[in-house]
């Protein structure tokens, strides 16, 4: 076997311990690297989205962006349905809401239903500011999508759905 090694074409002289410790620096460098480019691609969006929306110059961050999402997508939204959807706690939420109506950019009036609870809905200044903000978002997208097709980005999709899965 070792003579075989000696008059084996270079390809062949592998040394079988260095392979395995740059399978292992592979792996460990695609485990460590999956955070930073998710960390990355989430920070790019989030920074150029906001830049789109003057998010900076009204005080706004990632949170008060997914409030607005939010309200928009339920009907007669109270405090608690942003609460169940962001898993955040009651106070952060109030305070958030109570941010959004110091802005102009939301309304608070008691349900018909319970007068305890409050429905949250957009103000004319709201909507405004919800339509450029996707407006916003849709050209992030194309931006980001530019150079990919419909199968990579199915594939993206699917992927991150289930680590989003993986992590519940």
């Amino acid at each position: 076997m070792q003579q075989h090694l000696h008059n084996a074409p270079l390809v062949d002289k592998i040394n079988y311990s260095n392979l395995i410790d740059i399978v292992n620096h592979l792996v460990i460098t695609m485990k460590s690297s999956l955070p930073n480019t998710l960390f990355m691609l989430m920070q790019s969006y989030r920074v150029t989205t906001r830049e789109a929306i003057n998010a900076n110059d009204l005080g706004l961050n990632a949170m008060h962006v997914r409030c607005l999402h939010i309200i928009a997508a339920t009907p007669q939204c109270t405090a608690n349905d942003i609460v169940t959807q962001t898993q955040r706690d009651k106070a952060q939420i109030a305070r958030l809401i109570k941010e959004l109506l110091a802005l102009n950019l939301i309304n608070k009036c008691a349900s018909e239903h319970d007068k305890r609870c409050f429905i949250v809905s957009f103000t004319a200044s709201g909507t405004a500011l919800f339509n450029k903000l996707l407006s916003a978002e849709r050209q992030v997208n194309e931006q980001m999508c530019k150079n990919l097709n419909s199968t990579q980005i199915n594939d993206f999709l699917n992927t991150a759905q289930t680590m989003i899965k993986n992590m519940q």
